[in-house]
């Protein structure tokens, strides 16, 4: 099994216990005199199983993640921690030029102005460079997950 299908199973099951959790909340209460739907202690033991096997498949992704290592040298998992502190950073320049470009919601001109306490453009240019970045990253991590087999 390639890591790439290693995770969308992930996302699977994750969405399969989510799924039955909810079940198990939806049928913890009847009405008095009626059959629940389902029965919660059953939905309980296959919520079990779907623990286990995420469980499993995680510590098996993580084994690969710690294990493989890209063309550059870093783990996958340093890889994925690398892009995920790239895209905090991204957002965080983005986030700073939108607050820093100025608005006009003065409605007269006795109103106090305010104008950017950074450079716009500068700050717009290095989210932009992150995001880059970012986006070569996540392709040398992609083409590994697809790549590698899972440990």
């Amino acid at each position: 099994m390639k890591l790439a299908e290693a995770l969308m199973d992930r996302k699977a099951i994750k969405n399969k216990m989510e799924e039955l959790k909810k079940r198990i909340y939806q049928n913890a209460q009847i009405q008095e005199g009626d059959i629940p739907i389902e029965n919660p202690l059953t939905l309980i033991e296959e919520l079990k199983c779907e623990v286990d096997k995420f469980e499993k498949l995680i510590i098996r992704i993580n084994d690969t993640n710690n294990t493989v290592k890209l063309e550059n040298g870093m783990t996958l998992m340093e890889a994925i921690v690398k892009k995920d502190m790239l895209n905090y950073l991204y957002m965080m320049y983005k986030n700073l030029a939108d607050k820093a470009t100025p608005t006009n919601e003065r409605y007269s001109q006795r109103e106090i102005k305010n104008i950017p306490n950074v450079n716009i453009t500068e700050i717009r240019k290095k989210a932009d460079d992150i995001a880059k970045e970012y986006r070569m990253l996540d392709s040398k991590i992609q083409e590994a997950n697809w790549r590698v087999d899972l440990i």
